[in-house]
């Protein structure tokens, strides 16, 4: 090479072959303000081969240069970045690259998302390959064979990859540390060639290419490439960090925080953070992925695993913490934002439902079917509670779910499954349902059975939380909140509910904090049963669907051993046809258009989309949702007592209008009611109270009777009451 810059732009050697590679063709030029390349290395001079480093985009990260000594291959980096004191300025450096070093070919990688990727042992066999195997794209990692660990090998994820090393003991290492790194980080499968018979100690691609091997060879040689543990090389741990006997007193051990550290760079951690700060940690387990909140017990458990599998000892807990601290501050400013998700999970136009099995297991679901498949592209939670749902089954019809629900009209069996399709949602608003019937009617059951169909749990049925606090803690472990055996709904749960089925945020204080506090925001569907009405309060009526169950008859009635196993047996074929529903609700959500629109718009949007993969006609759930919103009004407003009483007092008293200050309603509808209704625990007893009342009646009385209820501030504050037909 007589000038290995210039240009700078197609400065890479191909090695023996004497072409360049393909990978930089569409190689962004160098910004007109970077400092010139040096030609040469102040110390090894001028380099044998030169090769160029770009990322996926095809912008420039620097050289890898090789230098031919007295003592044998020497390599040097020569990175491009911006200074750090902060002038924003281009500069060229002699130094390692960053950790989680790029891979060489990262652009033709991107570029070629479908083929199968071979990797080889030094960027001189890289370039070799590249034309002997033009159907695969081709790359290596930087530093020779000993640095395999410190690259990043993620690009990887989803590829077949097969490693080509050279055909000697560091090959042989450096293919099982890459295949292994590889499977780590999300590649589909990890093959390793095995060197022909007869070849030279040394052997690799570059070899085959001078001694003039041809393409069909070359892919012959891959053909006969083996899964790595079928080679008998098992995976390659990292050399222990920790002193032994005979380095004891010359080196010095290498700290447990920094042992920690260097895991998460070797084995294919991804830290990263929501949009609130938290950080999370993405990280191999077996042949999955898993993805964790940094500080939580899983990870330090794998962390302190793959400690000990290093060094042999266990690490202090001081040591886990100053490690966990500085990798939360790498999370924060280095990794990269995600939405976490719990249970279902969207990447653009699919949806992911987490089977939350031991494979971790994911349903895909599309605009045109669904599957299942393993390491989904989006970041999905878990946590202790969530049990496995069954592999779904498909071609099977949603009235076999008709036979365990004892509802008392078909449109609230298609309401029940109109909440289910709604559910397997990523995002709401979602309607609460409400389930209401005497006692032996089976709510509790009934709760069970449709929380087992979508978000399994160790409790699938609790208590009422004690307050806001608890109640969204149940919230971030739980896709599906289901409530048993309410007698009532107070004031501040039906907020809550409220707040969850449409997503308001909720703030606490955080711990260990006088000034900070935490934003919990979450939309979760919510399952609500007791014997008396739960939706007295308007604002909670306006975002329920209420069902009503019907008595068992003796004839009904089945051993729960007998239920259950029958319930179990069906589930996966229930599910199927859910799953079937939601894939048509994706294909048709854009052209639905309503007749009209209700309180829950979205709701009835998704559900009317779902209706063609149901079998059900065009406006079945609507009509079945219209009906269930007027008879629940109807509910709502008989259970108001203030309402009731307004409105029985205007049509007997003031048919024309009533106007006058809160405390001469006060004082009037005091003087109407009954006494048993002014010593009722519900009624308001002071002005102030009425008045917050009315606020709640006033959606009431006029969406069910026609009335105008205003209020008006002046020298008076007046309140005016006007029955229907009246201006």
């Amino acid at each position: 090479m007589n000038d290995p810059f210039a240009p700078i732009a197609s400065a890479a050697s191909s090695g023996s072959s004497g072409k360049k590679s393909n990978t930089w063709r569409a190689l962004l030029p160098v910004p007109e303000d970077a400092p010139a390349a040096p030609r040469q290395h102040p110390e090894l001079g001028k380099p044998t081969f030169i090769w160029l480093y770009d990322n996926d985009a095809g912008q420039l990260l620097g050289y890898t240069h090789r230098y031919d000594t007295d003592k044998g291959k020497e390599f040097r980096p020569l990175t491009f970045a911006t200074r750090g004191d902060g002038s924003g300025k281009a500069e060229w450096r002699w130094q390692s690259w960053a950790p989680k070093r790029p891979l060489y070919g990262l652009r033709e990688l991107a570029l070629r998302p479908d083929a199968p990727v071979l990797v080889t042992e030094g960027e001189k066999a890289c370039d070799a390959a590249r034309e002997l195997l033009p159907r695969m794209v081709v790359v290596t990692s930087p530093n020779g064979s000993e640095s395999a660990a410190k690259a990043d090998w993620s690009p990887l994820r989803g590829r077949d990859v097969t490693v080509w090393p050279d055909a000697d003991d560091h090959g042989l290492a450096y293919a099982t540390t890459v295949a292994r790194l590889a499977i780590s980080c999300g590649a589909t499968s990890a093959k390793v060639i095995e060197p022909p018979p007869g070849v030279v100690k040394g052997w690799d691609a570059a070899n085959a290419l001078a001694e003039g091997w041809k393409q069909a060879r070359a892919h012959s040689l891959v053909a006969s490439s083996r899964a790595a543990q079928e080679r008998g090389s098992a995976p390659v741990s990292a050399k222990p960090l920790s002193e032994t006997a005979a380095t004891k007193g010359r080196r010095r051990a290498t700290p447990q925080r920094d042992v920690l550290i260097g895991i998460t760079e070797t084995e294919c951690v991804e830290l990263w953070h929501d949009p609130a700060g938290e950080a999370y940690a993405t990280f191999p387990v077996n042949s999955h992925r898993e993805s964790w909140p940094l500080r939580s017990r899983e990870f330090k458990r794998w962390l302190s695993g793959r400690s000990y599998d290093r060094t042999g000892s266990p690490h202090g807990s001081q040591a886990l913490e100053d490690a966990l601290r500085i990798l939360d501050m790498r999370a924060a400013e280095r990794g990269a934002e995600y939405e976490p998700f719990l249970r279902i999970g969207s990447a653009g136009d699919k949806l992911y439902l987490d089977l939350c099995n031991k494979s971790w297991e994911v349903v895909e679901i599309s605009a045109h079917d669904w599957q299942v498949i393993h390491n989904a592209p989006i970041k999905l939670m878990r946590s202790a509670s969530m049990k496995p749902l069954p592999t779904p089954e498909a071609g099977y019809s949603i009235d076999e779910l008709r036979g365990f629900l004892n509802v008392k009209t078909d449109q609230d069996f298609q309401l029940v499954v109109g909440w289910l399709v709604a559910a397997l949602r990523h995002k709401g608003p979602f309607p609460v349902l409400t389930i209401n019937g005497e006692q032996g009617t089976g709510k509790s059951t009934f709760a069970q059975m449709l929380r087992l169909l979508i978000d399994p749990s160790v409790a699938l049925i609790r208590a009422a939380p004690k307050d806001d606090h608890n109640l969204n803690v149940s919230a971030g472990n739980s896709w599906v909140l289901a409530f048993d055996n309410l007698s009532s709904v107070p004031g501040w749960l039906s907020d809550g509910f409220c707040r969850l089925a449409t997503g308001a945020g909720f703030a606490t204080r955080s711990h260990y904090e006088n000034t900070k506090e935490t934003i919990f925001q979450a939309q979760r569907p919510i399952i609500l049963n007791g014997i008396p009405l739960l939706t007295e309060r308007a604002d909670l009526a306006d975002r329920a669907l209420a069902i009503q169950l019907r008595r068992l008859t003796d004839k009904e009635y089945r051993p729960e051993d007998e239920f259950w196993a029958a319930f179990e047996e069906s589930r996966p074929r229930i599910l199927g046809a859910l799953l079937d529903a939601v894939s048509v609700a994706l294909r048709r959500i854009s052209a639905v258009k309503l007749p009209r629109v209700p309180r829950m718009a979205d709701f009835a949007k998704w559900v009317t989309a779902a209706e063609w993969g149901l079998g059900w006609e065009d406006g079945t759930i609507l009509k079945a949702y219209d009906e269930n919103r007027r008879n629940t009004r109807q509910d709502t407003f008989a259970a108001d007592n203030v309402a009731v009483a307004i409105h029985a007092f205007v049509l007997e008293r003031a048919p024309r209008g009533w106007e006058g200050t809160p405390t001469e309603l006060f004082e009037t509808l005091n003087g109407y009611v009954t006494e048993s209704t002014r010593k009722a625990p519900s009624w308001p007893k002071t002005p102030q109270a009425l008045g917050n009342r009315l606020e709640r009646a006033a959606p009431l009385l006029r969406d069910e009777k026609g009335f105008v209820v205003d209020r008006r501030n002046g020298v008076r504050r007046l309140i005016i009451i006007m029955p229907p037909g009246k201006p």
